[in-house]
């Protein structure tokens, strides 16, 4: 990203291009006086006092007083962060305003929905990482890991689980910049690229598998959702190679896929590690919550991935959202060494 690029990102801050030459220059270069920030930013001098005045009412310079003004730039740790607080206290407060006053049934109708343009695709994907609160599945190109992976870095560290699937067109020194904490795949062939979030969100790039698509399909109905979800396993990651194994030390996991969930709890059990549920689930239409211990998995292409539970209360076979086959229907799980 050029630095222009960066630093155009302020716009939607509310900054306009001379605030944002000024505050450029005052982050790199250090406080300054008026007259000294506009030989380095290059700004016509009549503007500076009304630049400096605007920056400080939202909260991007501060000011000192004394023989000459001299001006700084508020970090950005610190502006944009309370700029982001608000933002999010905005939408938590739009939303319980639609959610109070609307007028239809919140139904997830069978649509599928398409995401036109790159940058459009992109900051779908980015707002997927802010919506998820368990996990993220997902397959991407070399250039969409490098644009994500501080996505990546940030999601991992709220304790969110990443399964993450990269192709033959991401190098070694690629590879390497993949955040710890990752679970990671490899695929020898043509970048495909998926989003999974919670089971209930998905994001599939055409352009990396039509020619000359400009767009993207995205959909939250629960049975596209299952078709999709298995078409990513056994297309895409049963056929990838592990190459960063889920943590063997005080590992931590969330899931709210099964057969993500099976696959992890069944490399840790091969181990001979006691691996320790809390799992959420639907058990004779009814909600239930089981702690206990997992003793093993049950995995048949095309007919189940379960696992099984034993708790206090008994023992449970556990299944995905559409299980048929066993007693409980899993809605999440978190898992741990015992």
């Amino acid at each position: 990203m050029s630095d222009d690029d960066l630093f155009g990102g302020l716009a939607k801050f509310g900054l306009s291009n001379y605030e944002i030459k000024v505050y450029k220059t005052l982050l790199l270069k250090g406080p300054n006086t008026p007259t000294g920030t506009v030989k380095i930013a290059g700004i016509p001098q009549p503007r500076i006092y009304d630049l400096f005045s605007s920056l400080q009412e939202k909260g991007f310079v501060d000011t000192v007083t004394g023989k000459k003004h001299l001006y700084r730039a508020v970090p950005v740790s610190i502006v944009l962060r309370r700029q982001v607080a608000w933002m999010d206290n905005y939408v938590n407060s739009l939303e319980e305003y639609v959610e109070k006053y609307r007028e239809t049934e919140d139904v997830k109708e069978p649509y599928i929905w398409f995401v036109k343009g790159n940058k459009n695709v992109e900051d779908r994907m980015k707002s997927m990482f802010y919506s998820a609160r368990d996990e993220i599945i997902l397959s991407l190109s070399k250039q969409s890991f490098l644009n994500m992976s501080g996505f990546i870095s940030r999601t991992i560290k709220k304790g969110i689980t990443i399964a993450l699937v990269l192709f033959s067109d991401s190098s070694a020194d690629v590879i390497e910049k993949v955040p710890k904490g990752t679970i990671l795949k490899i695929r020898d062939q043509k970048p495909l690229e998926m989003m999974m979030v919670d089971r209930s969100y998905i994001l599939s790039n055409l352009k990396s598998g039509v020619e000359n698509s400009d767009y993207s399909i995205y959909l939250e109905e629960d049975q596209l959702m299952h078709v999709l979800s298995y078409y990513f396993l056994y297309n895409i990651w049963q056929p990838s190679e592990y190459r960063y194994y889920p943590d063997n030390g005080g590992f931590y996991y969330r899931f709210t896929t099964i057969w993500l969930a099976c696959d992890v709890i069944d490399y840790y059990l091969r181990l001979g590690i006691k691996v320790k549920g809390q799992l959420s689930g639907i058990y004779k239409n009814n909600r239930i919550n089981i702690t206990g211990i997992i003793k093993r998995v049950e995995r048949i292409n095309g007919v189940k991935q379960s696992f099984f539970i034993e708790s206090s209360n008994g023992n449970f076979s556990v299944g995905g959202k559409s299980a048929i086959l066993e007693d409980v229907k899993m809605l999440d799980l978190e898992i741990s060494r015992l």
